[in-house]
């Protein structure tokens, strides 16, 4: 029977998991023999703002849940949800943010659910902060090492849209003794429609 709640947070001190220093984000360098086309990896950790010259991205949130409740309609995952809240801020010009998935330890990858008010993709204007929610609907053996990727361009199989484009790979700081703990207990998530990102949204002021 899963019991327990299954938020998973980084606020505090208590948990710091795969240790990314705060407010350094990692540009990957491509190797000499990569295509010139390869996307520009920016890494960081859930709470970091991402630069990704285009937009700033902020993985504000991670839970897990067997239940998300929309306005609409209520849904039930075949596995488990991830689901990861986010705040991008356009910098540049009205922008579409149509890339997401999760990929887990073992490179596979999966991609949102278009369920209720999850985001599938994001299109904000300039120099507003914008939050959304992605839900991933993914196996117990995806839990560990989990990382989300988010960009502007598609997430199509060879990442045709997200060539010569910045995109951020973020950590969900879900560790292998952690992800059978989170896989058996039970919560039930309502994610805010998306809209201008609020302390509410954002997790700010929030003791839990």
């Amino acid at each position: 029977m899963r019991h327990g709640r299954r938020r998973v947070t980084w606020r505090g001190t208590a948990l710091v998991v795969g240790a990314v220093t705060a407010g350094c984000a990692l540009v990957t360098a491509l190797p000499l023999d990569s295509g010139v086309d390869d996307p520009f990896v920016v890494e960081g950790a859930v709470g970091e703002t991402l630069d990704l010259d285009y937009a700033e991205l902020t993985v504000t949130d991670v839970r897990v849940a067997d239940t998300v409740a929309g306005f609409a309609e209520t849904a039930l995952a075949g596995g488990t949800f991830v689901v990861v809240d986010v705040t991008w801020r356009a910098t540049q010009q009205a922008t579409t943010f149509a890339g997401a998935e999760i990929t887990d330890a073992r490179g596979r990858r999966y991609w949102p659910a278009a369920l209720g008010d999850c985001a599938v993709s994001v299109s904000t204007q300039p120099g507003y902060a914008w939050h959304a929610t992605y839900c991933f609907d993914v196996p117990q053996e995806a839990l560990a090492g989990a990382t989300v990727r988010l960009a502007r361009g598609s997430q199509s199989e060879e990442y045709a849209e997200q060539r010569r484009d910045a995109v951020a790979v973020v950590g969900l700081g879900i560790t292998a003794d952690e992800a059978p703990a989170l896989w058996e207990a039970t919560e039930t998530v309502t994610p805010e429609p998306q809209g201008f990102a609020t302390p509410a949204t954002t997790g700010e002021g929030d003791e839990g």
